[in-house]
């Protein structure tokens, strides 16, 4: 093998390995992967509420409900936030789920909802805020920064 042969197989290997730098550097970033929250009872619920800066909540009620189990235009918004607040709720569509209405108990805030939305095996599916007089504008309970 000659010096212009190894000099070409170098310079091959340069070009090769900074191409594939340049490839690995500038893939894009993958979604994190969703928390899983389980909330067992009650009390985890509250205490879930409160560390989420929602203190005082009563639940007013609790309800199984039925997934989609493909998101349509009306759901897709409500899925979306889901998914910012890195809830799980996507690999659950078509399944049953139990929703927790929770209100505030102080008197002069009577109208401020939310809502907890738990897998069967009581994982955290969704969670949102809202007021009772405008239930469709909705926003999260988790930090979403």
């Amino acid at each position: 093998m000659g010096k212009r042969s190894v000099l070409a197989l170098g310079i091959a290997g340069v070009l090769f390995g900074c191409g594939f730098l340049w490839q690995w550097l500038h893939q894009p970033e993958a979604e994190p992967a969703p928390q899983e929250i389980v909330l067992s009872d009650g009390a985890q619920r509250l205490a879930f509420l409160e560390a989420n800066g929602q203190p005082e909540r009563c639940c007013v009620a609790t309800e199984t409900v039925q997934l989609p189990a493909a998101a349509d235009d009306t759901y897709r918004r409500y899925l979306a936030l889901q998914q910012a607040q890195g809830l799980p709720l996507a690999a659950h569509l078509g399944e049953a789920a139990a929703r927790y209405t929770y209100t505030q108990n102080s008197s002069g805030q009577g109208s401020l909802c939310t809502e907890l939305l738990l897998s069967e095996d009581q994982v955290l599916l969704g969670a949102i805020q809202y007021d009772s007089t405008a239930p469709e504008q909705f926003s999260p309970v988790l930090s979403t920064e």
